[in-house]
């Protein structure tokens, strides 16, 4: 009478394991990767947004919006190094109105800025400036945005540069 035998032998395991640890060794680093970029592009989109976001207000106010790096909730940092945070407020006869900020980014991100704060005046023209992303340290995958003097909001390759 033949037995009935159900299940994997050792062999068809162990193979089965070293085929699966083959292909995650190989896929991990592709996924970090591709996280880290994903990271960057909604940051840099996010710096845009706010941006932009800023020009509006300044537009519809009809009063000038200041762009600068959070330090609190009620003031600017003092250096062009905007990982902390951004903020944009509105100045209204001495009483500062945040109007929206962007929390800090990833501890091991550089995001730093051409000037220590932007401003968009109330008809949609800006002091200009550049904010340049870099995640983890590298060049390669660091985007900015762009401010020119008319008020357009542009992002791109930051040239390897962080």
């Amino acid at each position: 009478m033949k037995k009935l035998t159900f299940g994997f032998t050792l062999i068809e395991v162990m193979v089965t394991v070293a085929i699966a640890a083959i292909l995650i060794t190989v896929a991990v680093p592709s996924f970090t990767s591709l996280y880290e970029s994903t990271r960057v592009n909604n940051n840099i989109e996010k710096i845009q947004s706010i941006l932009v976001f800023a020009r509006n207000q300044a537009i519809t106010y009809g009063r000038t919006v200041n762009i600068c790096s959070y330090s609190t909730a009620t003031s600017c940092g003092t250096s062009t190094d905007w990982s902390n945070g951004i903020r944009v407020y509105i100045d209204v006869d001495g009483k500062e109105t945040e109007l929206r900020a962007i929390d800090s980014f990833n501890d091991s991100d550089k995001v730093k800025a051409s000037t220590k704060t932007m401003t968009f005046s109330a008809d949609g023209l800006s002091s200009g400036g550049n904010i340049i992303y870099c995640p983890s340290g590298k060049a390669d995958l660091s985007l900015s945005v762009s401010v020119i003097s008319s008020g357009r909001v542009s992002y791109g390759s930051a040239g390897n540069s962080c």
